[in-house]
């Protein structure tokens, strides 16, 4: 069976992509922030401990996975909940989401870019958000949550264009407002169903969608 690597597996659509990808036989290696909030390991399911802001990590990745192939890469692990406003915002805060929902992912894909390589799938599914897509934005506020989901949106198109030569197919996916703890209680899309709709987008990607962002039904959506 496939092998899929899934970041921020702590709780909400990171702990659904491994247990969907679990109860269908896949290798799973999933990872944490907190690895005290691992999911009971099995003969298929592996937990690793992986903060995305952590150099430790990083390092103590390559030796864990031994050369394994990865066939997917599920870039989950974000932050959010970036609700103050002018005059009152957070500024080690709005560093901190640009770490981990930018420049996390993009170090863990350089991290893994060999084991994807080396894989029958090769594709990398990087979960972002609408908020990401300046186009979209007719609201205002939200700066650190906007901004770094727009970086890792431009990242993922470099990274698209980059890697295509080594046959990686690299897309980002909007999860949907998911009833989530980062969703909050309104939101609309159950995570089950999120998690089982961006499943059968990654299953039936084509190369030629690589760099694109979509919604997580498959709508695409603008830059």
């Amino acid at each position: 069976m496939p092998t899929v690597l899934i970041t921020g597996c702590d709780s909400g659509i990171g702990r659904e992509f491994a247990q969907q990808y679990d109860a269908e036989g896949w290798d799973v290696i999933a990872s944490y922030r907190d690895i005290s909030n691992a999911l009971p390991s099995g003969k298929r399911l592996r937990n690793i401990a992986l903060d995305l802001t952590r150099d430790d990590d990083f390092a103590a990745l390559p030796a864990a996975l031994d050369g394994a192939p990865v066939d997917l890469l599920v870039s989950n692990a974000g932050v959010g909940l970036d609700i103050k406003r002018l005059g009152a915002l957070d500024f080690n805060y709005v560093r901190t989401m640009y770490e981990i929902n930018a420049i996390g992912p993009l170090r863990l894909i350089e991290t893994l870019v060999d084991n994807l390589a080396a894989s029958d799938m090769r594709r990398i599914a990087s979960i972002t958000s609408r908020m990401g897509c300046i186009g979209l934005n007719l609201s205002g506020g939200h700066y650190g949550y906007r901004a770094s989901k727009a970086g890792i949106n431009a990242m993922m198109r470099s990274l698209a264009i980059d890697l295509f030569p080594r046959g990686i197919t690299v897309v980002s996916i909007h999860p949907g407002w998911v009833d989530t703890a980062g969703g909050g209680g309104n939101a609309a899309v159950p995570v089950g169903e999120s998690v089982s709709s961006m499943r059968k987008l990654i299953h039936h990607l084509g190369n030629h969608e690589t760099g694109q962002i979509f919604s997580y039904d498959g709508t695409p959506l603008p830059w």
